[in-house]
């Protein structure tokens, strides 16, 4: 069986044993015949054999050589002998792919996906041959038979190979977990190669197959300190936006006041696909540090004095990115709290703001430097204040690229203070107007998310997060959307359709953005 979790360490694996003496083994010919206990005792045995020799050979560079070999005769063997008779024997050979896969180290990890993405994708003379039969068909026939057979053989011959190899991995026991890990081993390497467009595409291929096959097979589980510790260890694996330090972290995220939430495939009852923590408190919260510092939240009057559900964190495993599970996780937890906490009212994020930073530093131009624009709605005292920290600055812009570049900012009050309405109006700027190139949707993927799940953009939040992550990523900038039950369709709809971004409380910069962006819009 395949474990469900990604290897830690794994082995450097020499072969795929596809070695010489082993014919019957090699050319697949058996999966035609009756499928008897000694086939399958000798498959084993032809492995075992394999093993020992492998283990013993020398790593070089022409045993890595032979050993993309083997894995290429075995990739090629489980996807050209699918219509053979032999299911049993197919899996295994399948098994053992999979096998080889996770005892490969890294760089060998990219050499086989490389491999798998270049030599196995769409057979470009079949679909050549295909796609001119379906046009001299479509132009000439007038069955609309052999037409419809045509486009089929097309769409069969556009259908890249490795897609057969997928099926069959997660046919297996565990074979869904093992494609998710293995979706995260090709992202990992297109974040280092941008423009290797075959792993690309073959990452996108494996997206599509895991949505579909995610379909119906997911269970919503709460998490708590209860949870076997095979689970409670993934939250901290895979939290990706506050780092989890230590065990007593978890155990707080999990007591009193607080719930953990999972989706979890039912091949790997134990591993969550994507989990949201959740905070239940008396307010709207604006600050991360007050809910994971926090020892006993609600334990004066008890989670039933609890007005506000906070979804402070919502994480996936990297091979589901893409992969839109969030939206149906956070519906399905307001469902389970509206039913065991029927006080709750408000339903909110606290939520990063991951790009804020890297957008204030393009644009704080050299033309803004010098002449600041005039559509961000900020006092004429809070830029007078800016500028009495930073004397030598003869520009508000110019003062606040100042104090963002320089050490230590943080640690002075005065210059926290000057700040605060400057960063808040930029923040909220950058949330309500500035959008992905000509589309609608907004620059910041966070608030894209929410809002196209329904959210009303709620409030900006100065010091939200104070940690050096926080800082980094956005000043220490925050905010909260607000999922209001009876706006959501309404507001999905006006969202997709124009980008209308719906808004709600009585945040002063998140009002003065919004003016701004309207008068902006009615003057186009």
């Amino acid at each position: 069986m395949i474990s469900p979790a990604a290897p830690s360490s794994a082995l450097i694996h020499s072969s795929t044993h596809c070695g010489k003496g082993s014919s019957s083994v090699r050319d697949g010919s058996e999966l035609s015949q009756p499928l008897e206990p000694a086939n399958v005792r000798a498959f084993w045995d032809n492995i075992n054999q394999e093993d020992e020799a492998d283990r013993s050979a020398a790593t070089n560079t022409q045993q890595k050589v032979v050993d993309i070999a083997k894995q290429r005769m075995l990739v090629s063997t489980i996807i050209h002998q699918k219509d053979h008779k032999g299911a049993v024997m197919l899996g295994l050979y399948t098994q053992r792919l999979c096998d080889v896969y996770e005892r490969l180290d890294k760089p060998s990890r990219v050499v086989f996906l490389q491999m798998l993405s270049r030599e196995f994708c769409t057979a470009k003379g079949d679909a050549q041959e295909s796609a001119r039969r379906y046009l001299e068909s479509a132009a000439k026939s007038s069955d609309p038979i052999q037409s419809v057979l045509f486009a089929r053989n097309l769409r069969d011959d556009l259908t890249p190979l490795y897609t057969e190899l997928f099926d069959q991995i997660n046919r297996l026991p565990g074979g869904f977990a093992f494609l998710v890990h293995m979706r995260a081993d090709m992202l990992a390497q297109i974040r280092n190669d941008r423009d290797d467009a075959a792993l690309r595409a073959m990452s996108d291929s494996l997206m599509k197959k895991l949505e579909t096959w995610i379909i119906g097979t997911l269970d919503l589980k709460r998490i708590t300190w209860n949870s076997p510790a095979y689970t409670i260890e993934k939250l901290g694996q895979y939290e990706a936006v506050h780092a989890v330090k230590s065990w007593l972290d978890v155990k707080r995220r999990l007591g009193n006041g607080r719930r953990c939430f999972g989706f979890f495939h039912r091949s790997v009852p134990m591993e969550p696909l994507v989990f949201v923590w959740v905070a239940l408190t008396n307010e709207i919260t604006g600050s991360v540090q007050s809910i994971l510092r926090e020892r006993e939240p609600t334990s004066t009057l008890g989670e039933g004095s609890a007005k506000c559900a906070i979804f402070y964190s919502i994480n996936s495993q990297p091979g589901l990115s893409g992969v839109d599970l969030g939206n149906f996780l956070i519906k399905r937890v307001v469902a389970v709290l509206q039913a065991e906490l029927p006080n709750i009212s408000a339903f909110c994020t606290l939520s990063p703001m991951p790009r804020f930073r890297v957008w204030l530093d393009q644009w704080l131009t050299q033309e803004r430097l010098s002449h600041p624009p005039e559509d961000i709605a900020i006092s004429k005292k809070a830029l007078d204040a800016l500028l009495s920290r930073v004397p030598t600055a003869t520009t508000w812009t110019a003062a606040l690229k100042h104090v963002i570049d320089s050490h230590g900012w943080t640690s002075d009050q005065q210059t926290l203070d000057a700040m605060e309405p400057v960063v808040c109006a930029l923040g909220a700027h950058y949330l309500v107007s500035i959008k992905r190139g000509k589309a609608h949707s907004a620059l910041d993927p966070v608030a894209n998310f929410h809002l196209r799940n329904g959210a009303c953009l709620h409030r900006v939040n100065w010091r939200g997060n104070t940690s050096y992550n926080g800082l980094r990523q956005s000043l220490g900038l925050m905010c909260n959307y607000n999922y209001i039950l009876d706006r959501i369709e309404d507001n999905n709809e006006n969202y997709v359709r124009d980008g209308t971004i719906a808004v709600s409380g009585s945040d002063s910069y998140v009002d003065a953005a919004k003016r701004l962006s309207l008068s902006s819009s009615a003057k186009l």
